[in-house]
């Protein structure tokens, strides 16, 4: 069942009187259950992609569909109940709150506090992070802070979740850990899971890995299991 699917996305912006395309006929699903990584370097245009997926950001052309419903800036939370079911792993978190109380946070609204805590903490354990309950943000070291924001993330039980560069800054074992957690997280729920990466090895782990390159999305094939990813020349002979 494909759950985010993007039809021949394009943006760009103005830098004086350059226009600077960060995305360029760009289309990609993913299907329940799978997690799809996409490796591209700093400011290739990667986290653009993930907010045009979330529906925070509009594509100047093309088409982006969650679950069947067609979204665009601000209209994601004007379609009843759909903004709750899409989760953002981002690189940020609060500086003096319990990383329980922050977890639990985006259940507040719908559930009772006891019943929002049972939740987060299950989360947390999920994650590996059920220590880290009583602990501030500052506390954390960036992998920590990587596992708590996987944990506010899926503690709603989103359909599909977006992950901005969440192995930067990592060690490899750290690295390895995240990508293995966002796999396994993808399979068990059935979600489709979406994460860019900044190297090709933290891709490994998914079921597919996809580059982005001067605003080219260009799908990887893998020739063997745990062997080489190739990726397709474009058409200007580049990589």
């Amino acid at each position: 069942m494909t759950l985010l699917a993007l039809e021949r996305v394009r943006k760009s912006h103005w830098r004086g009187r350059h226009e600077i395309v960060v995305l360029d006929d760009v289309s990609l699903e993913v299907e329940a259950g799978e997690l799809v990584a996409i490796f591209g370097q700093r400011a290739a245009g990667k986290t653009t992609l993930l907010r045009i997926a979330a529906g925070i950001e509009a594509p100047d052309a093309g088409v982006v569909r969650f679950a069947g419903c067609e979204l665009g800036a601000g209209r994601l939370r004007r379609l009843n109940g759909i903004h709750a079911r899409i989760g953002w792993v981002g690189r940020q978190g609060p500086f003096a709150m319990r990383m329980l109380d922050h977890v639990a946070l985006p259940l507040l609204r719908a559930v009772a506090a006891d019943e929002a805590e049972r939740r987060a903490t299950r989360a947390l354990r999920r994650v590996g992070a059920g220590e880290l309950a009583g602990a501030r943000w500052h506390e954390l070291s960036d992998a920590e802070r990587t596992l708590v924001t996987i944990a506010h993330a899926i503690v709603r039980e989103p359909a599909l979740l977006l992950a901005d560069d969440p192995t930067s800054g990592l060690g490899l074992e750290e690295r390895e850990t995240v990508l293995g957690l966002l796999r396994s997280i993808a399979e068990e729920r059935a979600m489709a899971v979406l994460a860019t990466v900044p190297e090709i090895p933290d891709a490994l782990r998914s079921h597919r890995v996809m580059s982005l390159s001067a605003g080219e999305l260009i799908q990887a094939t893998r020739r063997a299991a745990g062997e080489v990813i190739a990726f397709p020349q474009r058409g200007d002979g580049r990589a």
